[in-house]
């Protein structure tokens, strides 16, 4: 067995499972429950939530992408850019490392900033949200959503990496 090539798979599967099961997990356990709490208290949480996702997953992400092109080409199949473009598993390769690429930046550059809007969106005084914070909360859900599709693209693309296609 190529225990570096272990390695590097098994730390870039725990990685990816970090990265993709963390927003799995916000969208499905995590978001439901705040939104049994409070406004104020939603806010404070999910704040916080914010702050530690963002030092967390600033390494994490750029973490699995290296990974990923260092086990596609160095501890992989490709050894040539002709082996990008001229077989099944290059091709789902590079789909793989555009896609994952563009859904850290989108959560970088997008989704950062709409929940630090939702965070310090204003709530009206008797406790219900403002006209501010609905709109903080749907954008905030959409670019969410949008980034569940990337990552679903990428595990169906390690998925078809693992046949050859």
């Amino acid at each position: 067995m190529d225990w570096v090539v272990f390695g590097a798979q098994w730390l870039h599967i725990l990685l990816g499972i970090l990265w993709f099961g963390n927003s799995l997990a916000l969208a499905v356990v995590v978001i439901p429950a705040l939104g049994k709490l409070p406004l104020v208290r939603q806010q404070e949480v999910g704040a916080q939530l914010g702050a530690r996702g963002l030092r967390v997953f600033d390494i994490v992400a750029p973490a699995v992408i290296l990974l990923g092109v260092i086990r596609g080409t160095l501890l992989g199949p490709i050894d040539s850019f002709a082996d990008i473009l001229g077989t099944g598993y290059g091709v789902t390769w590079l789909v793989a490392l555009l896609v994952a690429t563009a859904t850290f930046l989108w959560g970088r550059y997008v989704i950062v900033p709409a929940t630090q809007r939702l965070a310090a969106a204003p709530v009206n005084a008797d406790g219900s949200p403002s006209a501010e914070l609905d709109a903080a909360l749907s954008r905030a859900k959409l670019v969410t959503v949008l980034e569940l599709i990337g990552f679903l693209t990428i595990f169906t693309c390690m998925i078809l990496m693992r046949f050859g296609a």
